[in-house]
């Protein structure tokens, strides 16, 4: 049962339980919570960048650090998913642990560099936000490449990570949502000082 709230919690989270959580944050942080919510963004984008938190299995118990990130970020933009971006960075020490291994170390899978330009050349930017526009044949290779990799990190009892450049991660991670929703996807802008990165593999198309 535990499991299945934790894989469901963004759906489970409403507008009722961000404005109770954003009301118990305001007993101890007014002005946090004042300076947010309505001046800079509404109820509603702070419900999807925590639900964009959550889907990924992302702790929000450090609610102190989100909101004061999203009235640092807000006036440039109100898009929940590029301020999720902000959010991860600065919440990057915490989010990282349970995939730290013995001395610090993140074992990550890359991207081959051709691959990376190919998706950037695809990222198609529109008034409602960005989006990753790739030919469906492509999608597939690049799934089973990303699968490859997994499985054979999986048979080493290795928990899969996959690290790409910051303005492709979050359209990596919507890519494999459907069919590899295990694997975590952080960019190297989220990597702190003290974490030492080992890569354990490469993800590149077969063409290349």
């Amino acid at each position: 049962l535990t499991e299945i709230v934790r894989s469901n919690a963004h759906d489970l989270l409403g507008r009722q339980d961000v404005q109770h959580l954003l009301d118990n944050l305001a007993k101890t942080s007014p002005k946090a919570v004042e300076e947010l919510v309505p001046n800079l963004l509404s109820i509603g984008v702070v419900q999807k960048v925590l639900q964009n938190l959550l889907r990924e299995r992302i702790s929000i118990r450090d609610l102190l650090t989100i909101v004061e990130t999203l009235a640092d970020f807000a006036p440039a933009g109100k898009d929940p998913d590029l301020l999720t971006e902000y959010v991860r960075q600065r919440i990057a020490k915490g989010m990282l642990a349970p995939y730290l291994q013995e001395g610090k170390t993140l074992q990550v899978i890359t991207l081959d560099q051709n691959l990376e330009e190919i998706l950037a050349k695809n990222i198609k930017r529109t008034e409602h936000g960005a989006y990753l526009a790739l030919d469906p044949v492509l999608i597939n290779e690049m799934i089973s490449a990303v699968s490859q990799q997994v499985e054979r990190l999986v048979a080493m009892n290795l928990q899969p990570v996959l690290m790409t450049a910051p303005t492709l991660r979050r359209h990596v991670r919507k890519l494999l949502e459907s069919s590899l929703s295990t694997v975590f996807v952080v960019s190297h802008a989220e990597i702190v000082d003290d974490v030492n990165l080992q890569a354990v593999g490469k993800v590149s198309l077969q063409n290349e």
